[in-house]
């Protein structure tokens, strides 16, 4: 992991995970965006240091071979964001969701998370697979 206050993120590389809950995400790389703490962080006249300091997680963008998990959802795609904020997370290269016996592919899929709905543009196809009868 490599840090950069000045830059404000963190950078984590080699079969990353990050768990939220339900939510996980694996990765190759995964780069952590802060922001200042509006309460605590610096101002013009109260310069960071760290005591005054706290960071807040902005964006999280996976890389490379990204794997995402949630319940029996899971999604596959080689770029995602996930807005901290929002609680949503958008699958760009790539993007396949399987849920329920359902595959769905775009090119750029949204999962909200608070919601559990997605939205997907370009190029969408939906496979639904076939139920064994007994």
């Amino acid at each position: 992991m490599t840090a950069s206050s000045q830059a404000n993120k963190a950078v984590f590389r080699e079969n990353v995970k990050m768990v939220q809950e339900e939510l996980v995400v694996y990765s190759d790389v995964m780069i952590v965006y802060f922001k200042e703490n509006g309460i605590n962080g610096s101002s013009p006249t109260r310069p960071s240091s760290p005591e005054n300091s706290q960071k807040e997680i902005r964006v999280i963008e996976a890389k490379g071979h990204v794997k995402i998990t949630k319940g029996e959802s899971r999604a596959t795609c080689t770029r995602a964001l996930y807005d901290k904020k929002n609680e949503k997370i958008i699958l760009l290269g790539s993007p396949v969701v399987w849920q329920d016996g359902t595959r769905v592919s775009g090119q750029k899929i949204t999962m909200y998370l608070k919601e559990n709905w997605s939205t997907v543009e370009g190029g969408t196809r939906v496979t639904i697979e076939e139920a064994e009868v007994n």
